[in-house]
């Protein structure tokens, strides 16, 4: 059970750092192709809180996933309220310096849910 939920964290962190990393692709090309706003939607609504949220011990998938949304939506409310409060509005280097700063607890996530025989 325990390395089943293992792998389960290990598989959605891997999906996460790739959104992180698409996001900061798709937001640094500058380009608007039509699936941007959804992968930067994606990243926002759940790799910020999922990364956080994985620290903490829950038993259920639902409740970390409903809790990983909400605490993302309270991450982006923060910054973006920061960046309006200090007249410093510039939402893509936000988004890819939050992007960034999400990989490094996901790639932590990775590392850490490796099987035994892999470390």
């Amino acid at each position: 059970m325990v390395e089943q939920q293992l792998r389960i964290r290990r598989y959605t962190a891997y999906g996460l750092l790739a959104v992180c990393v698409i996001t900061i692709a798709l937001v640094w090309s500058g380009l608007d192709f039509a699936v941007r706003p959804l992968v930067v939607l994606l990243f926002v609504l759940t790799a910020p809180g999922w990364a956080l949220i994985s620290y903490v011990n829950v038993r259920h998938l639902s409740v970390t996933w409903v809790s990983a949304v909400g605490l993302s939506l309270s991450i982006t409310l923060i910054l973006a309220q920061v960046l309006v409060l200090t007249h410093v509005w510039y939402p893509e280097a936000a988004v890819v310096a939050l992007a960034a700063a999400t990989a490094i607890p996901l790639t932590h996530h990775v590392l850490r849910s490796r099987p035994r025989e892999d470390r």
